[in-house]
């Protein structure tokens, strides 16, 4: 068990999660929990630039510090600024959460007193405070393994669920895209994307799905990137059936109150997912048989949500038939006991 860390009113903390949008929703409790704990802290969070935006509205936080990570790749004056705001921010402690080996030196670099990761790899070097758990045994969630980072403080007062805190600005700019497409009742989302994972139910059965739910008089929203609504739309067009696509309509912030809006949202094990939970929203998950994608660590936090997976382990994803899943989908709206 490692030394526990003694903190003072003004004392800065850094936390450090520099992944995919995903992974830092999951970390969303430990930031919270961190400044519950330390409500005289200030508590800052270096994030990619790309899945950031996820943390705005959240008053449990100082400062966002956004990084590109190809940037601090390839550019050294890049890095060397980073290391420069690090140690002009003062702060005692830094929780490398996703330790990335730049971002792990640069910190170490910053001369942060208190640096903590997790042990016996090579980038351990730059830590002085380490944790003894290995993630790749699946054996727990994410949201776990992170929350392990309180076992080194002196209080350990836990929030469980990750949120996303949305402005009635975001809301209203959500609705005003569904108006646009004549869209006012309840609506069920597609999000076909899969965060460049090969272990995803295929598009074509998301298309199927999305026709088999408007044969049965459901409204249905397909969301994801500019480049996955060609994909869409390929699809799409083998039929006379038009569909209410909005991929690459949206950033970040419209697509978590387009989320929020919604009744159901079916995804692959993907960052959208977890927005979706974040936002208050009920998710069906369609995972793989694989230890490394498994539910146990990857599946959506909250109440009322289901993970979908092949009915064989050996099976493929493309084991789960658009029918079936249509079925889960209907029996949850049926359920439903608040309309949105």
């Amino acid at each position: 068990m490692p030394k526990k860390i003694s903190l003072e009113k003004g004392d800065r903390i850094l936390i450090s999660r520099t992944d995919r949008i995903g992974d830092l929703i999951l970390t969303i409790p430990l930031i919270e929990s961190v400044k519950t704990n330390y409500p005289e802290c200030l508590v800052d969070v270096l994030a990619s630039d790309y899945a950031a935006p996820v943390l705005e509205n959240n008053d449990c936080i100082n400062e966002v510090i956004k990084i590109n990570n190809t940037t601090l790749k390839n550019h050294e004056d890049a890095r060397q600024q980073l290391c420069d705001t690090l140690q002009e921010n003062n702060y005692k402690v830094a929780l490398v959460i996703y330790p990335d080996k730049i971002i792990s030196k640069i910190i170490f670099k910053s001369k942060i007193p208190i640096r903590v990761g997790t042990a016996r790899r090579f980038k351990s070097i730059y830590f002085t405070r380490f944790l003894f758990h290995s993630r790749k045994a699946n054996k727990k969630h994410e949201s776990e393994y992170n929350l392990d980072y309180l076992k080194i403080f002196n209080k350990s007062k836990v929030s469980n669920a990750p949120h996303i805190y949305l402005t009635n600005e975001e809301i209203s700019a959500a609705k005003k895209l569904l108006a646009e497409t004549n869209l006012s009742n309840r609506f069920i989302v597609l999000h076909p994307g899969s965060g460049g994972s090969a272990d995803c139910w295929p598009l074509g059965y998301f298309i199927k799905l999305c026709y088999i739910l408007k044969e049965r008089n459901y409204n249905v929203v397909l969301t994801g990137s500019s480049e996955e609504k060609k994909e869409i739309e390929k699809f799409a067009n083998k039929r006379a059936v038009p569909l209410i696509n909005l991929a690459g309509k949206t950033d970040i912030r419209t697509l978590a109150g387009l989320l929020s809006l919604a009744d159901v949202v079916i995804a692959n094990s993907t960052g959208p997912l977890h927005l979706a939970a974040a936002a208050g929203t009920r998710v069906i998950g369609l995972y793989p048989n694989t230890q490394s994608m498994s539910p146990v660590r990857w599946g959506p936090l909250g109440k009322g949500h289901l993970v979908i997976q092949p009915p064989n382990e050996k099976d493929k994803m493309s084991a789960m038939k658009p029918e079936d899943i249509a079925k889960t989908v209907s029996s949850m709206m049926s359920n439903s006991e608040v309309s949105k």
